[in-house]
């Protein structure tokens, strides 16, 4: 019993510090993230783009990447699918950095990018153990960004009300690609195990 009661308390003391780690890196790394966007002309989370409401979605987003990245240090257990959770994260912000000014975009260009996604999310749930949680990582930078309402000030929050729904309905295109992408992955799975074998 003392045995198994010292794992779970050292357990627990792992994940507490590997989050702290992530949620202080995650902030960190905001910066190299805002330069890289801003050397290359991306939208949404440039130096600019930070400082105006979007670390909302990066803040989280790279803490997220931060606590899969350290389970490969040998102090930390790492998590399962971690380079496709990692690989699949990336694509998150490089679609939520296209899918915020997809009025700019285009019909075309922004359901081009969901399709990719959709198409990306497929090749990596082909391989993860988990991916319906895969699928939905995969937007939760979207998700992030879209939540920027929780900013507004509580005597202004009832006349933005209508902006957090209008905001809320916009998460509908990206979950659906994404849970397609889900379906395909996983309808790929499937076939291939039941695909007969050759002798």
């Amino acid at each position: 019993m003392n045995i198994d009661s010292n794992d779970g308390r050292e357990s627990a003391m792992r994940t507490f510090i590997r989050s702290v780690i992530a949620i202080v890196a995650g902030y960190l790394l905001m910066w190299p993230l805002g330069y890289a966007w801003t050397a290359l002309s991306l939208p949404t989370f440039h130096l600019w783009g930070l400082a105006h409401g979007t670390f909302v979605a990066a803040w989280p987003t790279l803490s997220i990447l931060t606590y899969l990245a350290l389970g490969y240090l040998p102090l930390f257990r790492r998590t399962d699918d971690t380079a496709l959770l990692i690989a699949g994260l990336v694509w998150g912000l490089l679609l939520a950095s296209g899918f915020n000014i997809r009025n700019a975009l285009g019909f075309e260009v922004t359901y081009g990018l969901l399709g990719a996604t959709a198409v990306i999310i497929a090749i990596l749930s082909f391989f993860a153990r988990h991916r319906l949680r895969l699928a939905l990582l995969v937007i939760a930078p979207i998700v992030f960004l879209n939540l920027d309402f929780l900013l507004t000030p509580p005597a202004m929050l009832a006349n933005s009300f209508s902006q957090a729904t209008y905001d809320l309905k916009q998460l509908l295109p990206p979950l659906v690609f994404a849970l397609a992408g889900y379906a395909l992955g996983s309808l790929g799975r499937v076939v291939i195990r039941r695909s007969p074998k050759t002798a």
